[in-house]
C-alpha cells in the first residue's frame, strides 16, 4: 500500500510541475497583434494591426504605362500572409489607370475570380477614387483584398491592404481590416 501511495504521489506532483507550463503554453496567443505605420513622404500615415513583425520593401513597378515606386511591408502568422502597400502618385489624373492595373495584377497573381466585390469604408481615405474590397478564391490561395487612396498636398497616394491564406480565420481578416486608418 505504502508503494502505491509513493507512486501516487509522484504522479501528483508532476501534474503539479506540468500544470502551469501546459497553462502557459495555451495562452500563448497564435496571432500577436501589434500597430504598425506605413509612412508616406507627403506626411500621410496608414495605421494597421499585424499579427507579426513586418519586413519592409520599396521597388519601382509599372502599372499601366506609369513607373511607380511600390512600398510594402508584410508578414507571415498562421500561414497568412498579411501585407500594406502604397504607391504615391504625383499627377492625380494618373491614380484612376494606375489603380485598375494594380487590382488586375493582383487579381491575376492570385489566378481566381473575384467571388466578392463590395465598396470598403476606412477612415480618412479619399472618396475618389473609391475604397473597393475584393475576395478572389484561387486554385491554391484566397485573397481578400482593399485598395484605397489619400488626396494629399503633391497628389494622390494609393493603398492596398491584403490578406493572402488557403483558409483565412474569419477573427484575423475582421481584426485586420477594421484596424485600417488613414492620417
Amino acid at each position: 500500500m505504502l508503494q502505491y501511495l509513493q507512486i501516487f504521489r509522484k504522479r501528483v506532483n508532476s501534474a503539479l510541475i506540468l500544470l502551469p507550463c501546459m497553462m502557459f503554453s495555451a495562452c500563448t496567443p497564435a496571432l500577436n497583434w501589434r500597430e504598425v505605420r506605413l509612412e508616406s513622404a507627403d506626411g500621410s500615415v496608414l495605421k494597421a494591426s499585424l499579427p507579426c513583425k513586418p519586413d519592409t520593401a520599396t521597388r519601382k513597378q509599372g502599372l499601366s504605362d506609369i513607373q511607380v515606386d511600390l512600398s510594402m511591408m508584410g508578414c507571415v502568422a498562421n500561414e497568412t500572409t498579411f501585407t500594406l502597400s502604397r504607391i504615391p502618385i504625383a499627377n492625380p489624373l494618373d491614380a484612376p489607370k494606375v489603380l485598375a492595373s494594380w487590382q488586375a495584377a493582383g487579381v491575376r497573381n492570385i489566378g481566381g475570380k473575384p467571388t466578392l466585390m463590395t465598396s470598403a469604408n476606412i477612415s480618412g481615405a479619399a472618396a475618389w477614387p473609391p475604397a473597393t474590397r475584393v475576395t478572389l478564391i484561387g486554385a491554391a490561395t484566397q485573397a481578400d483584398m482593399m485598395w484605397f487612396a489619400k488626396q494629399t498636398a503633391t497628389g494622390v497616394t494609393l493603398y492596398q491592404a491584403a490578406l493572402y491564406s488557403k483558409q483565412p480565420s474569419n477573427e484575423a481578416t475582421t481584426t485586420f481590416f477594421e484596424s485600417l486608418q488613414l492620417q
